[in-house]
C-alpha cells in the first residue's frame, strides 16, 4: 500500500468539504455523555522549551531531515528531549527497499533505514492511546509549523504524562519519520499495530498546530459561504475525524475547550471524503480501521508559509501553541477514563 500527498487544490477541497459536512450534522446528532478524567494536578506547558525545540529543528539544525548528519542530530535531540521527561524514548528503525525491474530481473536501486521515535507508558490494560507528530520536513523549508510545532507539543505531553498517576490505557507518543514522503513512518507503525492485534482506542495526530491569527480574513475558504460558518479569523484549531467517530469528536471538542481557551472546529468526514483527506499521519490509522483524529491549523488555508522557506520559528504564536499540549493532555485523560 502506498500513500501519495495530494495537490494543494485537492487537499483544500477535501478539508473545506469536511468543514461543510461537519457543520451540517455534527452537533445535532448526539447528546454525548461528557467524559471526565480522574483527578490530576493542573498542567502548564513550558513555553521556553517549546520555542527551544522549534528553533533547533527549524533554524539551528536546518535542513533537519534531508541531510544525513542533521537527521542524526534531529533524532538524538528528540530522544534526549523526550527522555528528559523521565519516560524512556526508544529509536525504532525500519527499512525501505526500492527495486527496479520485475521478479525475473530486479535491481536494488535504493535501500535506506529510517527512524521513528517511541515513548511508551504502560497502563493497567492493553488498550492503547497513541499521540503522534512527524518530525521530518522538506529540504527547502525550515518547517517550523510543519511540523516542529507538533513535535514540541509532543515533548510537553511527555513531561505531563511522566507525572500522571497510572492510567487505564497504555500511552504511546510517536515522532514519525517520512511523513513528507508518503506517510511511510506512520504507515509502518499502523500496519505493525494491526498485525499485532493491538487495541488502539484512539490515535491523535498533531500536524501544524502553531499558526494562528486574530486578523480579519486570515482564514481563507475556497467555497463561498464558509466564512459565515467558521468566521474569517484563523484563531481556531481544526479537528478532523471519520463520520463514525462523530460522538468522539463531540466529546473531545468539549474536553479540549473546557481545558484551554481555544476554539475547536470539529469536522467529521464521510466515508467517501476520507479517501481524499490522506495528507497526514492519521490516514494510515483510518486505513487500518482505527479511530484517529487530526489536529491542525488548516495548513495553507491559513498559513501562507506552508511548505515554503518562510516557515520559520518567528512566525508562530507560542502562547496559543502552548495551549495545545494542555488540551491534548486532557483529551488523553478523558478517553482513558472511558476505558475500564
Amino acid at each position: 500500500m502506498q500513500f501519495t500527498r495530494p495537490t494543494a487544490f485537492l487537499r483544500t477541497f477535501a478539508l473545506l468539504t469536511a468543514l461543510f459536512v461537519g457543520s451540517c450534522f455534527l452537533y445535532p446528532v448526539v447528546s454525548p455523555v461528557v467524559l471526565h478524567a480522574a483527578d490530576v494536578q493542573p498542567v502548564s506547558a513550558d513555553k521556553e522549551r517549546i520555542i527551544k525545540t522549534v528553533r533547533f529543528l527549524s533554524e539551528e539544525n536546518f535542513p533537519r531531515s534531508t541531510s544525513p548528519g542533521n537527521k542524526k542530530k534531529t533524532v538524538d535531540y528528540l530522544v534526549n528531549a523526550a527522555a528528559e521527561s523521565g519516560l524512556e524514548a526508544v529509536r525504532h528503525e525500519f527499512f525501505i527497499k526500492q527495486i527496479l525491474g520485475d521478479d525475473e530481473i530486479a535491481i536494488e536501486i535504493n535501500s535506506h533505514t529510517f527512524t521513528n521515535i517511541h515513548v511508551f507508558r504502560k497502563g493497567k490494560t492493553d488498550k492503547r492511546i497513541i499521540v503522534a507528530a512527524h518530525y521530518d520536513a522538506l529540504a527547502h523549508s525550515p518547517g517550523a509549523d510543519d511540523n516542529a510545532s507538533g513535535v514540541a507539543a509532543l515533548i510537553e505531553l511527555a513531561h505531563f504524562l511522566a507525572k500522571t498517576p497510572e492510567l487505564n490505557c497504555d500511552i504511546e507518543l510517536v515522532f514519525y519519520d517520512l511523513e513528507e514522503d508518503g506517510l511511510l513512518g506512520s504507515w509502518y507503525h499502523a500496519r505493525k499495530l494491526k498485525t499485532g492485534d493491538v487495541d488502539v482506542v484512539g490515535m491523535l495526530c498533531l500536524d501544524m498546530v502553531g499558526y494562528f491569527s486574530d486578523a480579519d480574513n486570515s482564514q481563507r475558504y475556497p467555497v463561498r459561504g464558509m466564512s459565515a460558518l467558521y468566521g474569517t479569523r484563523g484563531n481556531f484549531l481544526a479537528m478532523i475525524g471519520r463520520s463514525e467517530d462523530t460522538q468522539l469528536l463531540t466529546q473531545v471538542k468539549k474536553t479540549f475547550e473546557d481545558a484551554v481557551p481555544m476554539r475547536i472546529a470539529a469536522m467529521p468526514m464521510s466515508r467517501g471524503l476520507e479517501l481524499f483527506l490522506t495528507f497526514s499521519d492519521h490516514a494510515p490509522f483510518w486505513r487500518e480501521g482505527y479511530p484517529a483524529l487530526l489536529f491542525t491549523d488548516t495548513a495553507d488555508l491559513r498559513n501562507r508559509h506552508y511548505h515554503r522557506s518562510s516557515d520559520t520559528w518567528d512566525t508562530l504564536d507560542y502562547n496559543r501553541l502552548a495551549q495545545v499540549p494542555v488540551g491534548i493532555y486532557h483529551v488523553i485523560l478523558a478517553i482513558d477514563a472511558a476505558q475500564q
